[in-house]
Formats: structure tokens, sequence, C-alpha cells
């Protein structure tokens, strides 16, 4: 057993045919890529992919002896199957060798649950958070034989978040369009992709702050599973606050110390955040934000994340 974190490392193992047992955990985008880098090697017809509502036709699959050839065959989310069948796999599994001549792609939803299996390599891909997104916009666009400035990052990254499909889809389009006459990204390329951001925190925050706590549960349910939840909330309220002092202060918004205070682009502070605090007093942000915190506060210390975070959604304003 082997285990990686790095997925260009992972993909350079596989490579040397030592492993045909792969089990993978962690961010999505990862697990993508390295599920798209094992799919090069086998013809379409020769892939075999399973869910959770697949779970006795990838047992039976598991099982059976190929008759025409080597085949690629990847269960997704192999730890949400029913328990029996998961057992089940999991005593196929325990000798990679009787797998073979097929490659066997496992995902899971928690590492935890990834057995150790001696001839199996592990990719355990940590979740990319907000903060990491720049420097992987740099790198992915050095790639590319390019560079970009720091405001067409700035402006990427609020506009995409962590959601690092919708980066790679943008940056692939502005890219492609310079046709290689000119190699720096800049602001003014970036200006015409509009407002990707799937970002469940904010439309939360948002729905809070219209009083429809319907949508907001809807959010929230929607994403329940995802850890760094409370940051995301409690940083978008952090920077309504702000935002709304200074509305009230009669100050020019556009002042303040954006990169220290807020790290917003000018786009998304007129366009999304000024809207958002002119439809709420200061007082009532501010014990959501308080509330927000005493909520974060609890599931550090151990309290049962999904009744808090309910918790929390439905609290009056």
């Amino acid at each position: 057993m082997k285990i990686k974190k790095d997925i260009k490392e992972f993909l350079s193992v596989y490579n040397s045919k030592t492993f045909n047992l792969l089990q993978i955990s962690g961010d999505d985008y990862d697990m993508k890529e390295v599920i798209e880098g094992v799919k090069s090697d086998f013809e379409p017809d020769r892939v075999e992919v399973f869910f959770k509502d697949d779970a006795e036709d990838a047992l039976s699959n598991l099982s059976m002896k190929t008759l025409f050839g080597a085949k690629l065959i990847i269960v997704y989310e192999v730890d949400s199957f029913p328990e029996n069948y998961f057992k089940k796999i999991k005593e196929v599994i325990k000798n990679p060798a009787h797998l073979k001549p097929n490659t066997v792609v496992l995902t899971y939803k928690n590492k935890k649950r990834i057995p150790e299996i001696k001839d199996s390599l592990i990719g355990d891909f940590k979740v990319m958070y907000d903060s990491d997104i720049p420097t992987w916009i740099k790198r992915f666009v050095k790639k590319k034989g390019c560079s970009i400035t720091e405001k067409a990052v700035q402006l990427l990254h609020f506009s995409c978040g962590t959601n690092r499909e919708a980066l790679k889809k943008q940056l692939d389009r502005i890219i492609s369009i310079k046709e290689g006459k000119d190699t720096v990204v800049k602001e003014e390329d970036a200006k015409d992709i509009g407002f990707y951001r799937e970002d469940t925190a904010f439309k939360i925050t948002n729905s809070l702050i219209d009083g429809d706590y319907r949508a907001a549960l809807h959010y929230f349910i929607e994403q329940s599973s995802n850890v760094p939840l409370f940051y995301y909330i409690n940083r978008d309220l952090r920077r309504l606050l702000v935002i709304r002092a200074a509305v009230d202060l009669d100050e020019d918004i556009k002042r303040l110390d954006l990169k220290k205070r807020l790290g917003l682009h000018p786009y998304f502070l007129d366009n999304k955040y000024k809207p958002a605090v002119a439809r709420l007093p200061y007082e009532k942000l501010e014990r959501r934000y308080e509330k927000a915190l005493d909520a974060e506060y609890s599931i550090r210390n151990g309290w049962n994340e999904f009744s808090v975070n309910f918790n929390f959604i439905n609290q009056p304003q």
C-alpha cells in the first residue's frame, strides 16, 4: 500500500503499471483528473462505471473474470453502498492480483474507510481551500506557457471561488483566444466571464438577509458535508459588516483597503456585496455574525455539525 497526496506523483506511480487497484479520496477535481488519466489507457468500450445504486452490478463485475482483455472498472463512493455490499467488495479487492487483468478505481467519500491493502495505490487528495486558489491559478497558467497579472487572478478567483473546473474552463478559453499572440492574461481578459461563482455560503447569507429561510436551508442541505462551510459564511458576513459600517458612516466604500480588509475585487464589491448590505441594518448583520461564530465554535468543540448548522439556519434574525 502506497499513499500519495500529490496528483502528479500519484499518476506517475500508476503509470509504472505496478498497481491495478487504485483507491482515491479527497478533492473532487483531483479525483476527476486521476480518473481521466487512467481512462486514457483504455478504449471507451472497455470502461465500466458504477454508482451508489449499482452496488449489486459493481460487486458482480469486480468478481467476474474478464474474457476479452483488460477493462477499467470505476466505482464511485463505494463506502456509501449498503454495508453488506461494501463488506463483500472489500473481501473481493483484498488481493488485487485476483482482479487482474482489470484495473479498478474506487472513490471514497470518507478516507478513513479506505481499507489497508498491501498492493493498492491510495490517493488522499487534500481539499483545496479558498486561500489556495490564487497559487493554483498561477501554476495552471504557467503550465500553459503564459503568465497572469495579480488583478486577473483576483477577478477569476472571486468569480469562480474554489470551483477549479470553472476556472480551468475560463482560463482555457482566455488562452485559446490569445492564440499565442500574447502570453499575459490580464484583468480585461477575465472581465467578460460574468459571475460564475457557485458559492453556496454566499447564497446562504443572501437568503438569510432576505428572510428566505427555506432557500437558505435548501442550500445548506445541498452542501451539508462541506466541512469549512461556516468559515465561508463567517467570511461573507464579516465582509458585509465592514461594508455596512462604511455605508452608515457615509464613507466611499471604494476607499476601503480592499486587499487587506476584504480581499474583494471592485466588481464584486459593487455588484454583489453592496446591494446585499443595503437590505439589512448593521445591528441585524452583527447578530447574525455572532450566531455564526457560536455555531462554528460548537462544531470545533465536537458538537454534531449537521444539527448545529441546521439550528443556525433556522434561527430568526
